[in-house]
Parts: structure tokens; C-alpha cells; sequence
């Protein structure tokens, strides 16, 4: 949700910190599929969609954050 804030007030910050968030919860969702259950990403869906959905957000970062202010 602060990420959000940010990202409405036009901080860059705000795209920062979502990038962080989407990083680490990718991360930790990995590990608990891979590390944790055994398992493989054709047998999680929803690691697929997070996977997805992470992959938008930190390749549009870049050029959404050339439009944002300090």
C-alpha cells in the first residue's frame, strides 16, 4: 500500500520500493516451492502468474520511473 502512495504522489521511490516488494516476495515464493515443498513450477500456477506478473513489473520499472519526480 505504500508503494502505492508513492506511486500516485509520482515519487520514484514509489516504483523503487514495488520493485523490492515484487523481488523479495518472488523470492521467498521459490524457495517455498523449490527449497520447501520439492515441487516445480509447472505444478504451481500461481508461482506462474506471480512469476508473470513480477517479470511486468521490474521490466516496465525502467521506463516508468524516467517519469516520475524525485
Amino acid at each position: 500500500m505504500f508503494a502505492a502512495v508513492l506511486l500516485i504522489r509520482g515519487k520514484r521511490r514509489g516504483i523503487d520500493f514495488a520493485c523490492a516488494i515484487m523481488a523479495t516476495d518472488l523470492a521467498a515464493n521459490w524457495y517455498a516451492v523449490h527449497g520447501i515443498q520439492h515441487s516445480s513450477l509447472a505444478a504451481q500456477p500461481g508461482l506462474q502468474r506471480l512469476t508473470g506478473f513480477a517479470a511486468l513489473v521490474l521490466g516496465t520499472a525502467p521506463f516508468i520511473r524516467r517519469h516520475l519526480t524525485k
